[in-house]
């Protein structure tokens, strides 16, 4: 897919958030930067499905900090409901600071604005020629989170290091049957800045980072969703 990043190492994803700042000035900060990150692909919508067991127990992970964790979600670009082009399974891998992705391409699929059956994932599953390991663990999850957001991004001189900012972040709950998505969260004023780069820039980072003047937060949008709609969650 175009404008698309596998993974097959692990690298570093560090999370800023900026708090009512414009994105024109939080994208201003960023060219300035003396990394000299200039744009490097077209922003765009980037939507997402996040699944995951009856328990919670990727929620919980993120929550308490686990070492080593594991968010599922399916991603696609564009129109948030209709049909959907292209999409991508997603297992996203952290191990402390670090993380990779494995990516596995899916069929075509539909959400239906008024009225839409979360139940349908588990036929599409088993019919997108999945590897059956990865079926196996997909039966264990329900989809329980859906979001979309604007994304900008950027890439150093040197094409060492990435960025991204995400804003106008919107959020729905996924009922375990039929939904209607007639309430929506909305974090508006709220911009997500993410550096990426190879474990190998490690120490070239640190004068990158020095010059991003909002707060280091590991900042999960999974995570934020997931709290609104779901307040007796224990904590």
């Amino acid at each position: 897919m175009q404008g698309y990043t596998r993974l097959d190492t692990y690298r570093y994803e560090r999370k800023f958030v900026a708090e009512k700042v414009p994105r024109q000035v939080v994208e201003s900060i960023v060219k300035q930067n003396s990394a000299f990150f200039a744009t490097a692909f077209p922003a765009r919508q980037v939507n997402n499905i996040y699944f995951d067991t009856t328990g919670m127990d990727c929620y919980f992970a993120n929550i308490f900090g686990v070492g080593q964790r594991s968010k599922v979600r399916v991603r696609w670009y564009g129109k948030l409901f209709g049909e959907v082009v292209s999409p991508v399974l997603e297992f996203k891998i952290k191990k402390g600071f670090t993380g990779t992705k494995k990516s596995f391409k899916l069929p075509s699929f539909k959400i239906e604005e008024k009225q839409y059956n979360v139940d349908l994932w588990k036929d599409y599953f088993s019919g997108a020629g999945l590897p059956d390991d990865v079926l196996i663990k997909l039966s264990g999850l329900q989809p329980v989170l859906l979001n979309a957001y604007k994304r900008s991004y950027f890439e150093s001189h040197d094409r060492r290091f990435r960025i991204t900012v995400d804003d106008q972040l919107e959020y729905y709950n996924l009922r375990p049957t039929w939904n209607q998505f007639l309430h929506k969260h909305s974090e508006h004023r709220k911009s997500v800045i993410e550096l990426k780069y190879d474990q190998t820039w490690e120490d070239d980072a640190e004068q990158i980072t020095n010059q991003i003047p909002f707060r280091l937060d590991k900042n999960s949008k999974y995570v934020s969703g997931v709290s609104y709609f779901r307040p007796e969650i224990p904590v």
